[in-house]
């Protein structure tokens, strides 16, 4: 009975890591994306050990270009994402002989809406941030653990509006999804025409 339960247990834990390398179940993506963790980690103390014979002005002009060219890499990376994602769906379209081609553009501009929606959010979160920590980078009265806690509470502060706004989407692509399903006649209404 031991060997039972344990032969299951063993199959059970196994299932997911099976469905993920054979199938591709899972993200798809996420090896693309954990790319860009590893190659910052590796370039920030490069980065450090250059600041020693520098002015604080020269520091913080040139960890700004760091920081813009980061983001620069990371855009084109999510824009690639987003071609890849794209042409998948594409092609899942041109399969699918249920939807009509209106239904079809109507899905594709659904998602560059939304990806349109992603980029304007997220540029705008950056430049609320970039604002909030030029008013106290120099500021000489708080300490460091002062900023690290300003800095912590400001991501916090930002975490409600962040999952409002993703619910937001799910709640628009639900309702996109119904709609466009509401279109589609089912199988027993083609028959009986």
């Amino acid at each position: 009975m031991k060997k039972v339960i344990l032969g299951a247990m063993v199959i059970l834990c196994m299932t997911p890591a099976i469905l993920q390398a054979g199938w591709g179940w899972g993200n798809k993506d996420k090896d693309e994306k954990e790319v860009l963790p590893v190659e910052s980690k590796q370039e920030d103390p490069k980065l450090r050990q250059t600041f020693k014979e520098k002015t604080p002005e020269e520091k913080q002009a040139e960890i700004q270009q760091h920081r813009d060219a980061r983001l620069a890499e990371n855009k084109a990376i999510q824009q690639a994402i987003r071609d890849k994602q794209m042409a998948e769906l594409k092609i899942k379209l041109a399969k699918n002989t249920k939807l009509t081609e209106a239904q079809k553009s109507e899905i594709l501009a659904a998602r560059g809406k939304q990806y349109e929606k992603n980029m304007t959010y997220g540029d705008q979160r950056r430049s609320a941030n970039a604002a909030f920590f030029q008013n106290f980078a120099n500021d000489p009265k708080m300490t460091e653990e002062q900023k690290r806690e300003a800095i912590r509470a400001h991501y916090k502060s930002q975490k409600p509006a962040d999952q409002v706004f993703r619910q937001q989407q799910k709640n628009e692509n639900k309702t996109e999804t119904e709609n466009i399903r509401s279109e589609v006649p089912s199988s027993a209404d083609t028959v009986t025409s």
